[in-house]
């Protein structure tokens, strides 16, 4: 059996960049290389935490060969496909392979610690996936300019997004957390605005196209409202599938006025 992540929500903060770069931008071979070294380093994960005691002494016990095995095989298609793809990459372009690796490397640090699901492993997963749309969109012969215009507005979205559902787990878990809870919102709404603030500013400045800020703004709302009236638990589920049509809108408004 192959040992998916379990995180879920991972899947499509992995998904969207992705997909929304090659639709933007068209689908090069330096493009499909960085996709496919991306997604066997995210399949990679598991087996890894497997064999890292991550997963409990038990899975570690049982899982061990397989958790070899399948490390071993994702690890070697995604260095091959990462060698390939800086190959087909134009020149200017491949120094950015490196952008995802600083917050790949954090949140492998969480990982170690056991604090991949803290607030700061949440965050340099959220800011890994959506980076990985930069070179994606280079190796297809994006600008700088248009390849940040992608990534910037899912980036907003998934970090805020993950500080607004984790008010609503601090809450609940262990009893509830009413002082984390509450500097968690606060985190978030400041978080909020200073990433519109940011937007704003690298439209402003050049280094964004105005697509970024409208593109911004079903994240930078959706999570404002969650993080002002965070909902039941029990509504979790329904609060994935909004922010699953969120990262939608997101992608389908950079597609449309990038491809326009």
């Amino acid at each position: 059996m192959i040992p998916l992540p379990r995180e879920h929500g991972a899947y499509g903060q992995l998904a969207f960049p992705l997909a929304t770069a090659l639709l933007a931008f068209g689908a090069s071979p330096g493009a499909l290389l960085v996709v496919t070294a991306a997604v066997a380093g995210f399949f990679a994960h598991e087996p890894a935490s497997i064999l890292a005691g991550l997963r409990g002494g038990r899975a570690l016990r049982e899982r061990r060969s397989e958790a070899v095995r399948w490390l071993a095989w994702w690890g070697a298609v995604s260095a091959a496909a990462a060698a390939a793809a800086v190959v087909a990459m134009p020149v200017a372009a491949r120094l950015w392979l490196l952008l995802p690796v600083a917050p790949a490397i954090l949140l492998a640090y969480a990982a170690v610690r056991g604090r991949e699901k803290s607030w700061y492993g949440e965050v340099a997963a959220a800011c890994a996936f959506s980076s990985i749309a930069v070179p994606t969109a280079l190796a297809s012969g994006a600008t700088p300019q248009e390849a940040f215009t992608v990534a910037v507005p899912l980036a907003v979205l998934f970090v805020t997004s993950t500080l607004a559902v984790r008010i609503v787990i601090l809450r609940v878990r262990g009893g509830g957390d009413p002082v984390g809870a509450a500097a968690t919102r606060r985190a978030a709404l400041a978080v909020v605005g200073g990433g519109a603030a940011a937007v704003a500013f690298g439209v402003g400045a050049g280094l964004l196209l105005p697509a970024a800020l409208v593109a911004s703004t079903p994240g930078l709302v959706g999570s404002s409202l969650l993080a002002f009236r965070p909902p039941a638990p029990a509504q979790l589920r329904a609060v994935g599938w909004t922010l699953v049509a969120l990262s939608l809108g997101t992608s389908i408004i950079l597609v449309a006025t990038l491809r326009s």
